[in-house]
């Protein structure tokens, strides 16, 4: 090989290196950060993409602020919110109970290169506290590409006002996906929800215009007219087959309906589809405790789950749900790869304001960076620092895994077949294998159904100085296909859908 050709080398395997990286997190550890004057940053990640595609950002956790003041939380790609779907809200309840869970996720389009993303938060509208807060959590950042064969993304943010949700789901918004093969989906709403007291609100990330019982939603109440806003987290992880599928965000006035039953909803839903042949998966355990767990004492686990890593890679492990307390308890909830707590970072806390208003709405999220084996990840719940209670808690919660290997976002190809392109794609009655760096070389092009089994074979010879290929599939059922590429120099795969 000569320098050239390895300095090439070289070089495209530090650029792999740079773009193998999809997800990108940091603790959000900021006690007594004055948020008066304007937006303040948090905390803040950068990722360095590959192609075009979509980031979404996440910044869930706890918020510990003074009674008196609303505290804005926002995941941004700027150093500002925005307005309705751009934020979530909160208010503390007193000096005692001052802790507030949240949730926010927004997604951006994005192009190859450097991109920065923002945990913002500012105290406005209302500032009869401090203006000083205490923020644990994380901000999360996570790509997808618009590539066949890759996990993408779909997202919609937006906000209902002065609707009336008492009697029946109703479906706040909606997003289809069309699956090229079989795979699951993460779908997740969330965002803020205004509401009058008196009402018991439930929300859900689903599939059909309803919801069900223990992890098929979550919910909470206001403590009062004017603390008359809380975030809420949902999601869940659905098998589909290939095709169009559609998803909703819903909400209901539920169980206690002695307010006005009308909701505003600033919220966010988002769909991450995984397809079945895709070296990145999505994980989920539903864990639900509806007669209640001890949590006074040592660490209790409400389930686990176990995940196999074949390469090293990130996994990125959401734990989102309700927690029901009992009065006088200080509740520790979180996820971690132990049965045990980190400092600040390693966990949400919450406790009830009273024996009715008993519940919050949490997610908490953690990412590690594995190697390859299996990795277990644990749900755990305490008491912690009051025990004035029962100590019983109650949680519908569901524990999701993304696991990102090193290495999915592409792969080294041989220098001569990095250019290889098939389009149309998805194709109808026609497809064109484009290679434009082997008009001189020889070659051999195959069409395989995804066990393996070749449909047609056309092979090149070096004489022949051309640089496309084109084919009739008319004869051929609608489904996914693999278009495949031999040169001395190694081997390509592109996926194509019919």
């Amino acid at each position: 090989m000569s320098y050239r050709n390895l300095f090439t080398m070289l070089l495209l395997l530090w650029a792999f290196s740079l773009s193998a990286q999809k997800a990108a997190s940091t603790a959000v550890n900021q006690t007594n950060l004055n948020l008066r004057g304007g937006p303040k940053v948090a905390a803040q990640v950068s990722l360095d993409v590959p192609g075009p595609g979509k980031v979404i950002v996440r910044f869930d956790g706890v918020c510990y602020s003074s009674p008196g003041d609303r505290i804005i939380l926002a995941a941004s790609n700027t150093t500002n919110w925005g307005m309705n779907d751009g934020c979530v809200e909160l208010e503390s309840a007193n000096d005692d109970v001052n802790s507030n869970t949240f949730s926010h996720t927004r997604a951006y389009d994005v192009q190859a290169g450097s991109h920065t993303f923002y945990a913002v938060a500012e105290n406005i509208y209302e500032t009869d506290g401090s203006g000083i807060a205490t923020l644990s959590g994380h901000l999360t950042a996570e790509w997808y590409p618009e590539e066949p064969g890759k996990p993408f993304a779909r997202h919609i943010g937006f906000y209902s006002e002065n609707i009336p949700v008492e009697g029946a789901p109703v479906p706040f918004n909606a997003l289809t996906i069309n699956a090229p093969e079989a795979g699951k989906v993460l779908l997740r709403f969330d965002g803020k929800c205004v509401s009058s007291y008196g009402d018991l609100m439930y929300f859900a990330a689903s599939n059909n215009l309803a919801w069900t019982n223990y992890e098929g939603s979550t919910s909470n109440e206001v403590i009062d007219n004017d603390l008359n806003r809380f975030s809420f987290s949902h999601a869940r992880v659905y098998e589909v087959t290939p095709g169009s599928h559609t998803f909703y965000a819903v909400a209901e006035n539920f169980f206690e309906t002695y307010g006005n039953g009308f909701a505003n909803i600033y919220g966010s839903l988002t769909a991450v589809y995984y397809p079945n042949s895709a070296q990145a998966k999505v994980y989920n355990k539903a864990i639900s405790t509806p007669f209640g767990i001890q949590a006074e004492g040592p660490i209790s686990t409400l389930g686990q789950t176990v995940v196999e890593a074949p390469v090293s890679g990130q996994m990125v492990v959401n734990l989102l749900g309700t927690g029901i307390g009992s009065f006088g308890d200080k509740i520790r909830i979180g996820v971690s790869d132990t049965q045990s707590w980190e400092p600040q970072d390693g966990s949400i806390t919450f406790e009830p304001y009273s024996s009715d208003l008993n519940r919050t709405s949490f997610s908490h999220t953690r990412v590690y960076q594995v190697s390859p084996g299996s990795h277990t990840y644990f749900a755990n719940i305490q008491n912690i620092e009051e025990f004035e209670g029962s100590g019983l808690s109650v949680v519908y919660t569901n524990l999701n895994v993304e696991y990102f290997p090193d290495g999915s976002v592409a792969t080294i190809e041989p220098l001569l077949l990095q250019n290889v392109r098939v389009f149309p794609n998805p194709a109808t009655d026609m497809v064109n294998i484009e290679m434009p760096d082997l008009a001189k070389e020889e070659a051999i092009v195959q069409l395989l159904d995804p066990s393996g089994r070749v449909l047609m074979t056309q092979q090149k010879s070096a004489s022949e100085s051309i640089q496309q290929i084109r084919w009739n599939l008319s004869n051929l059922p609608k489904g996914l296909y693999l278009i495949q590429v031999n040169h001395t120099s190694g081997t390509v795969t592109r996926k194509l859908v019919k």
